[in-house]
């Protein structure tokens, strides 16, 4: 099969777009470093045209989302550790309902916040849930992301937890158990021989993050967490972050 021309930076582009499957204009300049947003515009419809993305209007704020499209396995199945499934299912992603959407732009939004935090000398790798189907010692379901900050010989692991508007308590709650009983599990110690990586919870508002840190204050001191670091923030902190501010909130 024949495919239509792309060039380098556009193949860069549907990269991105396997690693967070939603993405806007204004997230690919920063992604890409690049400052014309009518170059990026004029890349993705260039791409939308021939196949490789598709485009998803969003009504109410007059402005467009990206996610891949069919022609866009023909690409992605040539690099390493991608999972076939997901490219099976490349023609439905632009029909997926708006919240599951909003959450994945973000995940690429966290990621540019953790991109902004971490300091020149240090190494910063973003694995999001896409890219962890497949690998076993991982927490199921996945986490939103898995994160890893090199600095020298020391390198720093999180798993990242996202939890929109729309989710109740009792899900957050059940989470916090689960990250508990893995833990004392060592699934994770004993596959990977490393420690135990740092937990970190998004949450929709202060009062759910309030609610989150009493609960899993108490569980901790009932079930020994001492040896498990869990972090709380918001989805508003992330957003609007001034300068070096600490966001997180340590269930102590």
């Amino acid at each position: 099969m024949k495919l239509p021309p792309y060039t380098n930076q556009q193949k860069n582009i549907i990269n991105l777009f396997y690693q967070f499957r939603y993405l806007k204009v204004l997230q690919l300049m920063k992604l890409l470093n690049h400052k014309d947003p009518r170059r990026i515009q004029a890349w993705l419809s260039d791409l939308v045209e021939k196949g490789y993305l598709a485009r998803i209007k969003v009504e109410e704020k007059q402005y467009f989302i990206y996610c891949l499209d069919t022609k866009a396995k023909h690409i992605l199945k040539l690099k390493e550790n991608i999972d076939p499934a997901v490219l099976e299912r490349l023609h439905k992603e632009k029909r997926n309902e708006s919240p599951f959407i909003q959450k994945q732009i973000f995940i690429c939004d966290v990621y540019l916040y953790f991109l902004a935090q971490k300091t020149k000398k240090q190494n910063l790798n973003f694995f999001t849930s896409q890219e962890l189907r497949g690998h076993e010692d991982f927490p199921d379901p996945l986490p939103s992301a898995f994160i890893e900050l090199i600095d020298g010989k020391e390198t720093n692991r999180y798993f990242l937890e996202y939890f929109d508007e729309y989710t109740i308590h009792e899900i957050v709650r059940k989470r916090v158990q689960y990250y508990l009983d893995y833990c004392h599990d060592y699934i994770w110690q004993t596959n990977t021989d490393e420690p135990f990586p740092s937990i970190l919870f998004i949450l929709p508002t202060l009062k759910f993050r309030s609610h989150i840190q009493y609960y899993a204050n108490a569980i901790f001191e009932k079930n020994l967490g001492d040896d498990i670091d869990l972090f709380l923030t918001t989805k508003n902190m992330i957003n609007n972050i001034i300068d070096n501010q600490d966001i997180w909130q340590k269930v102590e």
